[in-house]
Parts: C-alpha cells; structure tokens; sequence
C-alpha cells in the first residue's frame, strides 16, 4: 500500500476552509497543502505505529543515562568540575533562581520524559488493538507538550558551552554526553516518522470495534461537493483544535452551548476563546520584559574573587571577537532577533485583524507558523548559563553565576510561546469574510 486516505470531510485547521468532501489518496512521501494558506493538512509515514513504538521505547531506555550521567567534566589549572543535566538545574536552584530553574527541569527533563511516554503508551495501545479511555487523552496532551519539550535545544547549548570554553578548558565527555546526543537523535527520528493523524484515525476505529454494539452508531458526516472552498464555520461545521475531527454544531457560538469531541474528549470551539486580547497582552509583556532582558546582566563570572557582569550581548561580542562568527549568529538569532521577530510579528496579526486589514494573508499565515516553530529556541542562552553554572564552579579561583536578566528573559520566552498558542489564524482568514458582508 502505497498511500493512505485522507479524512473526509477534510477541513484546514489554518484557515476554516473545507479542502475535501470525501477521501483522497496521499501517497506517502508526500504532503496535502491547504490550497488557500498552504497548512500541511497530512503527511503520510510508513509504518508509523511500529516505528514510533520502537523509537520512544529507545528514548525511555536512554533518558536516564542522558540525564542523570556525568555530561562533561572541566579540567583548569589541575582542578576537575563534572556534572550532568540535573547537575546543571540543581546549579540553578541552588542559586536561588527558582523560576528558571523551573522553566529549564520542565522543558528539558519532565516534557521530553513525558513525550516519550505518553508516545509509547499511544503506540502500544494502537499496536495490541487495545483501545482504553487513556488513549485519546495521552495523544492530547502529546500535542500540547510537543513544543515545550526542548531536548534539541539544549544539546545546541552543551555545543555552546563546549565551543565557548575549549580555549581555557580542558573537556573531557562523559557516557550522558553520548547517550543525550543519542536521545535527541531518536526524538528526530520520531518527528520523522509520527503520524499523528493516523493515529487519531486508528484510535477511532478502535474505539468503534470495541462500542460496534452500541444502540446509536457515530454520525458520518455527508457533504455536497460544491462545499469545497466555503468556510466550515459558516456550513455549521466546527473542527476540533486538538485531533481536527470535524462535526456538526448547528448552535450559534453567542448561545454558549459547550460541544466536546467525540473522539478526543476535548472542548470544541468555533474560534480561541478571547484570542486577540491574550494575545495582545501577552506580546506587551513580552515586550516589556524584552528591555530589561537585554540591558541588565545575565551571567556573572567571579574570577579570583573579582566579579565580571555580561549582558546577552556582551556574550555575543565575544565569540565574534574569538572568531566564533556561526555560534556568535546562532546566539544572536535565538536570543535578539527571534523574540523581536516574535514581537513584531504577532503585532502585525493582531493589527490586521483589529483593523481588518484582509492583504497578504497567505504571508501572514505562513509567518505565524514560522513564529510558532521557532519560538522555543529563544532558551538556549538559559541553557547554556545553567551548563555553565554547574561546570564552572572552581571555588575561589572562578565560577559562573546567574544574574537577574536570566529571569526577565526567561518571561519573554514564555510569554512569546504562550502568545503564539492563544492566537487563533483563523482569525486572520475571517478577515475575507467580513469584507464580503
């Protein structure tokens, strides 16, 4: 079999437009684009089930290993500092920077171990043909972790560290050094080969199998051709936004009526709840916090006990003056240029549909998607001073610590992810439809 039917009826959950009334063959391989703001409505992968089971059950067995393993050992002048990911959290909090070190165990610990399991237990339950209440609610809350796992970003950061301190350091690599490059090669590998909308399909029809005996079977949704190109929500069509089923909901959205999907449980609503005012006020937060982010110091290094303040920048400045000009790029696009992009971005969205400026929406979604995809990169300077933190600790001769614009920057991360999750691009495409009224 060389390709796999698309679900019928086929909505774009970028832009609420019905792309299909019955099933069409995606050859595997390939993508299906929404034919109006080019969202990837599928794309097929072979044998998805059996190899994702085998991936995520090799990242359960590297994750401990990867984690809790010496990642480097730092050689100065005859004195040895080792540690591992843990190692470099603990640094955090035992600094007192409580905050971040929350934000760092959650994005590159607790989500990626989550991931992983919940990836297993999805597969293996779909593998057995065992379908429990537990299946649709693991693949859910996959969805909503996947971004903030950050496993691919931290393994930049210990190549950071390692590139900013080979010239005074002597690095020795540990077994969680192999291991975690290890696991983030698997997580890839997953990414490559999960389909998620195939699993969403194959749970339903497990769930199917089990209720076949069931009074009042689940309603097949039946569209006229002509309907191809129209908005769902205007048909009476609503899609969920965690698995994109698509059902009937006749009730008009000012009734308040709460609908859930019958397929993954959770709340269905025709648009995000108050999307451009959380929106809005979280990219004002962001942009606020952005100043002091930048302008105050971020890492402190004590040396002799004389004390040396950086600010991001000055980190920058230095691998370019130390001919370091791809790591000086890759620091200067993830920690100033991504989160101003993500600023002025999500800006221009909300500007355009508070004033219903309909032009170049095409651009405008494929922008937001590219904020949303890259939003979690702006961490890697966190990471990379919590390594820092746990590998430089040589007592009074010199050790790194934390400085208060880690806090601040840490809250314009967060705050840029979370505003590029409450935004709703639907919006954005309602834009069309309001001008035609």
């Amino acid at each position: 079999m060389n390709s796999v039917a698309a679900e019928d009826p086929l909505v774009c959950p970028g832009c609420d437009m019905i792309v299909a009334t019955e099933k069409a063959e995606v050859p595997y391989g390939s993508h299906l684009l929404c034919p109006r703001c080019r969202f990837k409505l599928r794309s097929p992968r072979k044998d998805t089930v059996n190899r994702t089971l085998a991936l995520s059950l090799t990242g359960l067995i590297l994750y401990i290993p990867a984690h809790f393993m010496i990642l480097l050992t730092f050689d100065m002048l005859g004195m040895d500092e080792a540690g591992s990911i843990f190692d470099s959290i603990r640094a955090l909090y035992r600094q007192q920077y409580g905050v971040v070190s929350l934000v760092v165990v959650l994005t590159a610990q607790i989500f990626p171990l989550l991931k992983l399991g919940m990836l297993f237990g999805v597969t293996l339950g779909i593998s057995r043909r065992i379908y429990t209440g537990a299946l649709p609610l693991l693949l859910r809350w996959y969805q909503h972790f996947e971004e903030w796992g950050m496993s691919e970003v931290y393994l930049i950061a210990i190549l950071v560290t390692i590139i900013k301190m080979e010239p005074t350091t002597g690095i020795s690599y540990g077994a969680g050094f192999i291991c975690f490059a290890g696991l983030v090669l698997v997580m890839a590998c997953i990414s490559s080969t999960f389909d998620r909308q195939y699993c969403w399909r194959r749970i339903e029809e497990l769930r199917a199998e089990r209720d076949k005996e069931a009074k009042a079977p689940a309603e097949t949704l039946h569209l006229a051709k002509g309907m191809i190109g129209t908005r769902a929500m205007t048909s009476g069509l609503v899609q969920c936004h965690s698995c994109h089923k698509v059902v009937r909901h006749e009730q008009p959205p000012a009734t308040g009526h709460q609908l859930f999907c019958p397929r993954c449980g959770a709340k269905i609503h025709w648009r995000i709840a108050h999307s451009v005012g959380t929106t809005w006020a979280l990219v004002l937060t962001a942009l606020i916090l952005f100043f002091p982010a930048n302008l105050l110091p971020i890492m402190e290094v004590v040396f002799l006990g004389v004390p040396e303040k950086s600010t991001i920048l000055d980190g920058i400045i230095y691998f370019f003056q130390n001919g370091s000009h791809t790591i000086g790029l890759i620091i200067l696009s993830a920690s100033i240029l991504v989160p101003v992009f993500k600023i002025l971005g999500l800006s221009v969205l909300l500007y355009s549909i508070n004033f219903r400026r309909a032009t170049r929406l095409l651009q405008k979604s494929i922008m937001f998607r590219f904020i949303a995809f890259i939003g979690r990169w702006s961490m890697l300077d966190i990471f990379v001073i919590a390594l820092l933190c746990a590998l430089v600790d040589f007592g009074f001769f010199t050790t790194v610590q934390v400085a208060p614009a880690a806090v601040f920057f840490t809250g314009v991360v967060l705050a840029t992810m979370f505003a590029a999750i409450s935004f709703d691009q639907r919006l954005l495409w309602d834009l069309v439809d309001m001008q035609e009224q």
